[in-house]
């Protein structure tokens, strides 16, 4: 015997767990934090008028730093736990607001005009803009991963060597 679970078989998920009032309430409380704070941060940079450019590279950043967050809480919390709530709270609810992909695509959109006031343009034009915006977001997402397999590692013992 493998010391699996024997009601839980190769095709089967394991049972999911149920969510309470303290979880909804800490994802809630967490969400409007985490939100506050990336919005903090990426106004505390001046833009000028005609260069969204520091804005990007502050978002960017908030979203580097939130996947690295994530990656260290998930390492410190697989060795000592945290109550369900509060890792939810934490995880779900600040940093998975923090890190806000839809604040890259609403970013993306503006930066582009592509955003809701857009005018008809080429449709190449438009093609490219929207090829360059996912090519965008895919650096993004591998500097994202990146960041969070560094937070696992330093928030593992010896991971750091």
């Amino acid at each position: 015997m493998s010391g699996r679970d024997p009601g839980v078989g190769r095709d089967q998920a394991p049972p999911r767990e149920s969510l309470t009032a303290a979880m909804v309430l800490a994802v809630a409380a967490g969400g409007m934090a985490g939100t506050l704070a990336r919005w903090l941060l990426v106004e505390v940079v001046p833009s000028p008028a005609d260069s969204p450019i520091p804005g990007w590279l502050m978002l960017s950043g908030v979203n580097l730093l939130g996947a690295f967050l994530l990656g260290l809480l998930t390492a410190r919390t697989s060795r000592r736990p945290l109550p369900r709530w509060l890792r939810a709270g934490l995880g779900v609810g600040v940093l998975g607001s923090f890190t806000s992909l839809s604040a890259v695509v609403l970013a993306a959109a503006l930066v582009t005009g592509l955003g809701p006031q857009a005018a008809p343009g080429e449709p190449v034009a438009l093609a490219l803009v929207a090829l360059g915006v996912v090519a965008a977001l895919a650096v993004s997402a591998a500097l994202g991963t990146a960041a969070a397999l560094a937070g696992l590692r330093a928030g593992t013992p010896g991971g750091t060597r």
